[in-house]
């Protein structure tokens, strides 16, 4: 199990260094090889957040342990109305007087 797990990691890393590097066209420290080693890094602290990252939405998602409001969608949803209600004022700017 984890021969697979390292062999997941690589070609996590492997593929996000093709992309950025190859795709692109991005000019990384160390050429494809950095950013083999860089992408291989974080998918393994992305791996270890991504359990961090699921009991913080699932809080949230459970109103915080003391309501019934997914949290999550009420601020998406309140963000995509301000968004939109912005647009609809040309994206001005606020005056500071």
């Amino acid at each position: 199990m984890l021969i697979y797990n390292i062999i997941v990691f690589f070609m996590m890393g492997a593929g996000l260094s093709w992309f950025f590097y190859y795709v692109r066209k991005k000019d990384l420290l160390g050429g494809f090889i950095g950013g083999l080693i860089v992408g291989i890094m974080g998918a393994i602290l992305g791996s270890l957040g991504g359990k961090v990252l699921k009991w913080a939405i699932d809080f949230l998602q459970n109103g915080m342990l003391f309501s019934h409001v997914n949290v999550i969608s009420g601020l998406l949803g309140g963000y995509i109305a301000l968004y939109i209600f912005n647009r609809i004022n040309h994206d001005k700017n606020r005056r500071d007087f």
